[in-house]
């Protein structure tokens, strides 16, 4: 009798253990299969987010996943796509040969409801990863927020409107009016003046370049069409950046981007190899669609910083101003008009200033250095260069003061930003599209960041699914 009050009680106990370790059972494979999806989906993601543009991050240390998955149709369904072929291979193809799956998982769906391309938002993703990278490099880390050759020349007078002087002189020499005398055909005409500064304003509509360097042959002529590049294009936009993705970091302000440029484009006497502009810097600053173009009308800024400074020198320097006059009373008194020579006197103190201005840029041309504010010893050209301008420009070797680049780093500065930055990534394709396989690259295209949701369904008929927001950003 006792032995069949076991029976009955272990048959009691049996059915109770029996479903508790079903349900322990049933709940590992709920948890399994929770914990095969967010596998699944974390390997899958950071698949698609290795697959950055190579060219790009060699080139520019910038971590983009490039949609078109060079030369593709591109947008966030390439992506997608990309996404699920991993899924399925990671759900589906996870068992061992000769093995059960007692899982029994496959994607069910797969959705990018948001991300962020390297365009959206005045191109925050390309600032923030711009941020990143300075903040890793010694230049980076020494930036200020204030350059000091940018407040040297907010002293020097860089910014002397010498061409509205130049037209008044001018009013003030018309009005007056030259002397006139009565020709062997009896009809009056001016007695000329014979002025030097006039030789100067003839040559002043001339091409820079022509006239401060002795051969430009070796300035490259690279021209290319612009109507396919960032700046001059419709753009694809996404979502933008998360809020999330922004609290992790910052974006680069002006001056920390433009030190960016410089430690990655090239310019003038400093090329870049692989570019397909040689004056990168210029362009970025000036636009225009080609190397001589850039590089001219950099000269064409820098001879009116030069000229406006050394306008500013020539008038504190007694000798010079005295020379000057000395000339222009001898011209005025040849034509017997006293009342020109102070008109006279500023003319050829302006065309002075401009031809000492090119000379600067010959001497940075060549490498070496101009001073911001001129004194007696780092001035060059005398009074007799007005009557010859182009003979009188000449190299001179070793001179102190500021460079071609320190000059060119802040004329990056005093562009508008919103000029610089798409120029920027115009470069950026321009670079990348001569490396194999990106002959179609497009910035716009670039994703950096992305929220997915992944939906998975089982055999044992429960679903798992996993919202995850992942990209290039750095806690």
């Amino acid at each position: 009798m006792k032995k069949g009050y076991l029976t009955v009680y272990l048959s009691l106990t049996l059915a109770v253990l029996l479903s508790l370790i079903l349900t322990l059972v049933e709940g590992a494979r709920i948890n399994a299969t929770r914990l095969h999806a967010l596998c699944a989906a974390d390997i899958s993601i950071n698949s698609v987010l290795s697959e950055f543009n190579k060219e790009l991050f060699e080139q520019y240390d910038l971590l983009f996943v490039d949609t078109t998955y060079c030369g593709g149709a591109g947008g966030i369904e390439a992506v997608r796509a990309r996404l699920a072929h991993y899924l399925t291979e990671n759900l589906d193809g996870s068992t061992p040969v000769m093995s059960r799956d007692l899982l029994e998982m496959k994607l069910t769906s797969v959705d990018i409801p948001e991300y962020a391309l390297a365009t959206d938002n005045n191109a925050e993703a390309v600032r923030r990863q711009v941020a990143d990278y300075m903040d890793t490099t010694l230049k980076g880390m020494l930036i200020s927020g204030i350059d000091d050759l940018t407040s040297e020349l907010a002293g020097s007078g860089f910014d002397y409107d010498t061409g509205a002087r130049r037209a008044e002189v001018r009013g003030e020499i018309d009005s007056i009016g030259l002397p006139t005398v009565e020709n062997e055909e009896g009809e009056l005409e001016e007695i000329p003046l014979n002025n030097p500064a006039d030789n100067v304003e003839s040559i002043r509509n001339a091409g820079i370049l022509g006239m401060v360097l002795d051969d430009t042959a070796s300035i490259s002529r690279t021209r290319t069409e612009l109507s396919d590049y960032l700046s001059h294009r419709s753009l694809i936009s996404g979502y933008g950046i998360s809020e999330e993705e922004r609290s992790l970091g910052r974006s680069a302000g002006p001056l920390t981007y433009d030190e960016y440029l410089f430690d990655k484009c090239g310019y003038y006497n400093h090329l870049k190899e692989g570019s397909l502009l040689s004056y990168e810097i210029e362009y970025v600053i000036k636009g225009n669609e080609s190397d001589w173009d850039n590089l001219e009308a950099v000269c064409r800024t820098l001879s009116l910083w030069r000229e406006g400074a050394n306008f500013a020198y020539l008038c504190t320097d007694g000798g010079r101003m005295a020379e000057a006059e000395a000339l222009a009373l001898s011209l005025t008194a040849v034509i017997m008009c006293p009342e020109l020579a102070e008109p006279v006197k500023w003319a050829i103190l302006l065309a002075w200033a401009y031809v000492e201005s090119l000379q600067d840029i010959r001497i940075l041309l060549d490498g070496d250095g101009v001073p911001v504010v001129k004194t007696f010893e780092t001035w060059h050209t005398d009074i007799s260069c007005l009557f010859h301008p182009k003979s009188a420009i000449r190299s001179y070797p070793g001179q102190p003061g500021a460079k071609y680049g320190d000059y060119l780093k802040t004329m990056l500065i005093m562009t508008s930003f919103s000029g610089v930055l798409p120029r920027s990534m115009d470069i950026m394709e321009m670079d990348v599209r001569l490396t194999a396989g990106n002959g179609s690259f497009k910035m716009d295209y670039c994703m950096q960041s992305f929220l997915v949701d992944i939906v998975t369904g089982s055999g044992h008929g429960h679903n798992a699914e996993v919202i995850r927001r992942s990209g290039y950003y750095y806690a």
